[in-house]
């Protein structure tokens, strides 16, 4: 079934993939009745339209605000919604709930606009629960807090979409762009993540994604993998952000993250000034190419690092986030997914484990270039690099060892590699143990730097219990 919804006629239906002029209905009926037709397509849908939809279909005039409104508030499961060229303003969030199978395509991101500069309420710009969900060929623009947000969706595919906001690195931008959480079966590709003070490109707490072909620029965490289990992130660029890309688990959250892949993209520049308003990621010195945190079972490999002042990749443990252990608690009772056969250690209550430590990651294969020579030294942890290393450049991999039984400043032969890391298919660039937790209580305390091969017992390849599951979804075919 296909309809159109123009701005004339809002509050009707017709059977027509494109506005009709009304000095052309005539012919129209005419073509209707088994007469041919020359009028071209409404170059508001020159890109998509309904006739290339065989299920319900709402086509809606670009700039139609209230036709958009009106058609997603009368959503019925397995609707497309074709938006026109245009800029739609837009007062309040597009919320869509109970309606499964739901689609959102515009004519392109540089065409189809959804503005919600004029929303005075703190509402997401696109907010979704449901099934089966696409959002495809749009611009979201200045929502007050989310652009994207599909929360506890199986299905879901974001395709050539941008997420932005008109000021550059402005605290009060919204927290996150393109935004998936909770869900499973996650697809985002060809796609830009732009300005947020948060992270442009976040999944979290979710199963089954694939993250590839993606531009993320201009936000404090550029691409984010929170607490979320199998996911294959390649092909992107992470440029101009304070962070390139992250994995991380924070604690309390009852999904355990692993088996992520960050493979084959390129991290450069990224040393914009730190603009979140708090939080977690505030804490992330400009200058950061990656970061592994509270992780486990992740292969970083064949991505090509450049520019990153204060590191290319730091394998760091959840203490130096949050220090207590018991915050990093969880009953097993609690924890949805799969989490057994990772060796968590045991919590302090019965059938608890705790998931702070990073452990059984392979680095290898990576290029470095001209990375840590300038750590941003306003936040802690660039500020304590910049005293180890002083004049000279950080190692490309550093490591902050924390909770390994043995530390060595001078011997990398006696230290111990109980979490499992892998640094010895890393040819190109060095290596470091910081020991962060004697660094933490006496900054500038002897640590091992400049570690070349052999690297003794971080000379591993591979991940124990073998490599990272691959993912596979049917909408990445």
């Amino acid at each position: 079934m296909l309809h159109t919804v123009g701005m004339l006629n809002h509050n009707r239906r017709q059977k027509s993939s494109f506005k009709i002029a009304p000095a052309l209905w005539a012919a129209s009926l005419l073509a209707g009745c088994g007469g041919e037709s020359t009028t071209p397509p409404d170059p508001g849908f020159a890109n998509h339209s309904c006739n290339e939809i065989e299920t319900e279909c709402v086509q809606i005039a670009g700039g139609d605000t209230q036709a958009l409104l009106d058609a997603t508030n009368a959503l019925e499961p397995g609707t497309t919604l074709i938006l026109g060229a245009g800029t739609f303003a837009l007062e309040n969030g597009i919320t869509i709930r109970n309606a499964d199978g739901t689609h959102l395509i515009g004519q392109g991101i540089d065409q189809t606009t959804l503005d919600f500069g004029p929303a005075t309420a703190q509402v997401n710009g696109v907010d979704v629960i449901g099934d089966d969900f696409l959002i495809q060929d749009l611009t979201v623009l200045d929502s007050p807090k989310d652009g994207v947000r599909v929360e506890a969706s199986k299905g879901v595919v974001f395709r050539r979409i941008r997420t932005t906001w008109t000021n550059a690195a402005d605290k009060t931008n919204g927290a996150y762009g393109i935004y998936p959480v909770k869900s499973s079966d996650v697809l985002v590709e060809d796609s830009r993540a732009e300005n947020a003070s948060d992270a442009g490109l976040y999944v979290g707490q979710s199963r089954n994604v694939i993250v590839r072909n993606n531009v993320i620029t201009g936000n404090v965490a550029g691409l984010e993998i929170e607490n979320t289990q199998y996911a294959d992130v390649y092909g992107n660029l992470a440029e101009n952000n304070t962070a390139g890309i992250v994995v991380f688990d924070l604690p309390g959250n009852p999904i355990i993250g692993h088996d992520v892949r960050l493979r084959d993209n390129t991290i450069r520049n990224n040393n914009l000034a730190n603009f979140s308003p708090g939080g977690t990621v505030s804490m992330i010195p400009a200058g950061t190419g990656t970061f592994a945190m509270a992780s486990r079972r992740v292969e970083i490999t064949g991505n090509v690092y450049e520019n990153n002042q204060t590191g290319d990749i730091a394998l760091i443990s959840g203490l130096v986030v949050d220090s207590d252990p018991s915050v990093w608690e969880l009953t097993e009772a609690e924890i949805v997914g799969d989490w057994q056969g990772l060796g968590l250690m045991p919590g302090a209550a019965p059938s608890s484990i705790m998931n702070f430590r990073t452990e059984n990651v392979v680095v290898a294969g990576n290029s470095h270039t001209n990375s840590g020579t300038h750590p941003d030294t306003s936040r802690d942890l660039g500020l304590l690099l910049a005293i180890l290393y002083g004049s000279h450049p950080i190692d490309a991999v550093i490591y902050d060892a924390i909770g390994e039984s043995s530390i060595d400043a001078t011997d990398i032969a006696k230290n111990s590699n109980d979490n499992h890391i892998c640094i010895g298919g890393n040819s190109d660039g060095s290596f470091a143990i910081l020991d962060l937790g004697t660094q933490m209580g006496a900054p500038g305390s002897p640590f091992l730097k400049n570690a070349t091969a052999p690297l003794a017992h971080f000379s591993c390849t591979e991940l124990t219990g073998g490599p990272v599951a691959a993912v596979s979804l049917a909408s990445a075919n």
